[in-house]
């Protein structure tokens, strides 16, 4: 396989990730991440998760807390490594979302790491996010 179509699939994969956020979807994500103690997840201002349980109840509780989020993602940065198995995507979401009928947007950098699996499935192993200070917007209709 070619490295441009492995980035094409890790980016297909990226890409599902943030649909299955913007679909509050727990059934997605658990499709998506490697059930397995040693996968990290860190929200934004929150604590470290280590382990797929401790994962899947973050989302569990951002998604019974959440009435809308979109994302518009934009300069991502795809590197594959480990005889292409591991893949790392960096990339900016710009993110609109409610709280109490209120329209939010945020910039959060990103940082997810996916490995490919036996079935030749890329799993997400590393989740970690950080809020952008002094964020503007993007320019971009959606």
């Amino acid at each position: 396989m070619q490295d441009d179509e492995i980035v094409d699939e890790v980016n297909k994969v990226n890409t599902e990730f943030y649909h299955a956020f913007e679909s509050l979807s727990v059934e997605m994500m658990d499709r998506l991440w490697k059930h397995d103690d040693n996968v990290v997840c860190i929200h934004p201002g929150w604590d470290l998760f280590n382990g797929w349980l401790a994962i899947r109840e973050s989302w569990v509780t951002i998604f019974s807390n959440t009435e809308m989020i979109r994302f518009i993602i934009t300069n991502t940065k795809v590197r594959i490594f480990d005889n292409n198995n591991i893949a790392v995507v960096v990339c900016l979401e710009n993110i609109e979302t409610s709280a109490s009928g209120q329209v939010i947007k945020i910039g959060v950098i990103a940082t997810n790491i996916f490995e490919r699996n036996e079935l030749n499935q890329w799993l997400l192993i590393h989740h970690h996010g950080s809020s952008v200070t002094n964020y503007i917007p993007p320019n971009i209709s959606s």
